[in-house]
């Protein structure tokens, strides 16, 4: 008995962490999301390490390890294309992050590109391909909101 409720206290314990922190985690990720739309290498590069000290600096909570192993990976990338093809498995954490979360204030939009079968969150319905850049800017579709 003792051992359950343990395992609920720490349970719930992680889904608050999640649930007060998912405002700071977005805003980070929407700092590299939009330094990949610029095609801004450097940018792209400081605004990951953001991302990565935030993931590392918080409690524990659902999806921590999955979400600082790819954001590692992402961090090790070394050039803009390579920093395109890690942020989809990235993105696909944060969305799981954000539809689990009770406290997100602004709606999130889950959108995907068809050319690169790749998702990414957005704090707008407008789209902003961070895949392809300036190349093909507009190309994708929402797919679900979270509000």
């Amino acid at each position: 008995m003792k051992k359950n409720l343990l395992i609920l206290a720490i349970s719930l314990f992680g889904h608050v962490a999640l649930a007060q922190n998912t405002e700071t985690l977005l805003s980070k990720y929407y700092g590299v999301k939009n330094a990949l739309v610029s095609s801004d290498e450097k940018k792209a590069s400081e605004s990951i390490q953001a991302l990565q000290k935030v993931v590392k600096a918080e409690s524990a909570f659902k999806l921590k390890d999955n979400l600082t192993l790819e954001v590692d990976k992402l961090a090790k990338a070394g050039n803009l294309e390579k920093q395109r093809a890690s942020f989809n498995e990235v993105s696909t954490i944060m969305w799981q992050i954000v539809k689990s979360s009770d406290k997100v204030s602004q709606p999130v939009y889950y959108q995907y590109c068809p050319m690169k079968k790749g998702y990414w969150l957005s704090n707008e319905t407008a789209i902003k391909n961070p895949y392809y850049g300036s190349a093909m800017l507009t190309c994708g579709k929402v797919t679900e909101t979270k509000k």
